[in-house]
């Protein structure tokens, strides 16, 4: 039952990978909420501001262990200043996978 777990783990993983930014538009809009510029968030997150000014408008992407912490700046952010966000679902189905998952499977059950 486990492997099915991680097997579902490693798809949400693939789909972060791809969809855990808001449009370019609202990256900048929440960061200028905050008050932060381009040169604060890029030294933040060790990467130059050009790179970082790409990141934000969409010409490029941050890849790993850098989109994981902007993901998370700009959730913070969003916490902070609003912005559209998912639906109830998500926080539904993160409830609906049980905490003993590889427990269960070892009991056999």
């Amino acid at each position: 039952m486990s492997e099915i777990y991680a097997a579902v783990d490693a798809l949400l993983a693939k789909a972060r990978d791809g969809g855990d930014l808001p449009e370019p538009a609202e990256r900048e809009r929440l960061r200028k909420a905050a008050g932060l510029t381009q040169v604060e968030v890029a030294e933040a997150l060790q990467t130059r501001r050009e790179t970082f000014a790409k990141w934000e408008s969409g010409a490029a992407q941050p890849r790993a262990p850098r989109r994981g912490a902007y993901a998370f700046l700009l959730a913070g952010l969003a916490d902070i200043h609003g912005t559209r966000g998912p639906d109830g679902w998500l926080a539904l189905a993160r409830k609906a996978r049980p905490l003993d998952a590889d427990a269960t499977a070892v009991d056999g059950v």
